[in-house]
């Protein structure tokens, strides 16, 4: 009898061949199309690749004329590499996980002109898109309608007389409870009645006094009760009129405050230094916003509760989160790249790279160090303890790097340029999922500016003063968490802002001011009334007073 059919494993044997050959040489156009596709719906433009080469023994990878073009300029590419190559750890597989020990990208290239667009069909998705376009425009004072300015404000100080009106009335109904003339005659009788049966007894016949000793003592107790009572209401009566007294200080301050409110929503609550924060400074800022927003997509989801993987690999167990979106199953141990444009080179390492990073039980490192006729070194460490804990710290240098070409800002009348300058800067602080502390300072030196021809007035005067300038610096400090983060940013532009807007908007300011205090004052009233409150406090003041004098002379007259 045959215990093998050999034909059978021959069959099967072929079988495995013409599956192997055809994954062999399917495989890479499989992995070009993934990553063609998966990279340019990440960066919302382009993402190509000339050949995969496949190797199984051991398995590697190689990727020849990978490019990447710029979402924002189509006919440039962000970058280019002539080669990546890469070995995968195959026993990882069997763990659905991608392990590469070591990725190598030789001939990085960075703005490199593309011979045709890297725009996506049908655009780039809005999700993606950075609104960086600012509209410079200064208000024009001269056109604000000063009464609907005031009529159409919630007007903090009519709030403020209201909350003062009804304070008051709730004090005044309170204190004619307190100072109820007929319950404290009722109280005050029956003392006296007391102290007279007890004084009665006492002429009767002296020896009363010692028989009638608890008697007086209780009398006298319930005179200390009762001026208790009232020495509580005077302190209380303090206490009241000093609340009146702060709500009518900031009655007083009411119109000031609604003054800067309403300046507040056309950028002129602080005068001319209220326009920086409008006009220099949020076109910066967008940047920063995608990188906190890049870094809170890390964070995992609360809802849920935790499931573990069963399977047990070297980095340890898997944890899943519900609803959590999770990072492909991708590590790489080791990053080696290099390359050099003109005027420039680039070097680079990176260890334990991807990855969902609490899993390798390594804090991931990044440095990048450019030269050329410029220096510049990025450093970058992010250790992840655990999926709800992280500390990421930055600190990188950029030392005279020349600039070409540099977008300062895009207006509605078109790009501000810097075409020349050299740049210095200094990216340093931490960020975990609890706190941001991040301090960066850009200095550039010889600015060359070119700005739209269609500029007039003060954003001409404007550009003209950056050209003139040895130096512009800038700030940027980023604070607070991930949720709430609060960006600031200050620079040299600032004072030219100032000068470029120039005393006339200062006047105009001024001007304006002086209307809408009018319309103000129009519509709130005179309300000096309301300071009157105080003869209300002196009358209970005085029966307080002469309540408290009637049982001083009560108790006065016990003698024991």
């Amino acid at each position: 009898m045959k215990i093998i059919r050999w034909w059978g494993v021959l069959a099967f044997a072929v079988l495995l061949l013409l599956i192997t050959l055809v994954w062999y040489f399917l495989a890479p156009r499989v992995i070009a199309s993934s990553i063609e596709q998966s990279g340019s719906e990440v960066l919302g433009a382009r993402v190509e690749i000339a050949s995969v080469d496949l190797a199984l023994f051991p398995l590697s990878v190689s990727i020849k004329g990978l490019q990447a073009a710029d979402p924002e300029e189509p006919m440039t590419n962000i970058f280019e590499s002539e080669e990546v190559k890469f070995a995968i750890d195959s026993s990882a597989l069997l763990w659905k996980k991608v392990v590469i020990d070591e990725l190598t990208l030789t001939g990085l290239k960075t703005g490199t002109q593309r011979e045709t667009s890297g725009a996506l069909p049908g655009g780039r998705k809005s999700s993606q898109a950075i609104d960086k376009v600012v509209e410079l425009v200064v208000p024009d004072v001269a056109n604000f309608d000063v009464k609907k300015m005031v009529e159409d404000a919630d007007l903090i100080t009519l709030k403020r007389i209201a909350a003062f009106k009804e304070s008051k009335e709730q004090i005044e109904t309170q204190w004619d409870k307190d100072l109820d003339k007929e319950a404290f005659d009722k109280r005050i009788e029956k003392i006296k009645a007391e102290y007279k049966r007890l004084a009665d007894r006492a002429k009767d016949n002296k020896l009363n006094l010692l028989k009638d000793k608890k008697e007086w003592k209780a009398l006298k107790r319930d005179i200390d009760v009762e001026r208790e009572r009232i020495s509580s209401l005077s302190g209380k009566l303090k206490s009241d009129k000093s609340s009146l007294s702060k709500q009518y200080q900031s009655i007083k301050q009411g119109p000031k405050d609604d003054l800067n409110a309403i300046l507040k929503n056309v950028g002129l609550d602080s005068g001319v230094e209220s326009l920086v924060d409008k006009y220099i400074g949020p076109q910066y800022t967008p940047y920063v916003m995608q990188a906190l927003d890049m870094i809170k997509s890390f964070e995992p989801s609360s809802a849920g509760a935790e499931e573990k993987e069963k399977a047990v690999v070297q980095m340890g167990q898997k944890v899943y989160f519900k609803d959590e979106i999770n990072f492909p199953e991708f590590l790489v141990k080791k990053v080696t790249m290099g390359g050099s444009n003109e005027g420039w080179n680039i070097d680079g390492k990176g260890f334990d790279l991807g990855y969902l990073p609490w899993l390798t039980g390594k804090p991931a490192k990044l440095n990048l160090s450019f030269g050329g006729k410029g220096s510049a070194n990025f450093n970058v460490e992010s250790h992840w303890p655990s999926a709800n804990k992280m500390k990421t710290t930055i600190d990188s240098k950029v030392a005279k790097w020349p600039l070409e070409s540099m977008e300062l800002m895009q207006t509605t009348d078109g790009n501000w340029i810097i075409d020349s300058g050299e740049l210095s800067a200094e990216l340093t602080g931490n960020i975990t999922l609890e706190s941001i502390n991040l301090s960066a300072k850009f200095a550039i030196a010889s600015p060359k500016l070119s700005f739209p021809e269609t500029l007039g007035g003060w954003q001409k005067s404007l550009a003209q003063s950056i050209n003139g300038q040895s130096k512009i610096n800038f700030e940027l400090t980023a604070t607070g968490t991930i949720n709430e983060p609060k960006i600031r940013l200050k620079s040299s532009i600032e004072n030219l802002f100032k000068q470029a807007v120039g005393e006339q908007l200062k006047k105009k300011a001024e001007g304006l001011k002086g209307k809408v205090n009018e319309a103000l004052s129009e519509k709130i009233g005179d309300f000096s009334s309301l300071q009157n409150f105080g003869s209300q406090f002196k009358e209970w003041q005085s029966k307080l007073k002469a309540n408290d004098d009637v049982l001083e002379q009560l108790k006065g007259k016990i003698k024991i």
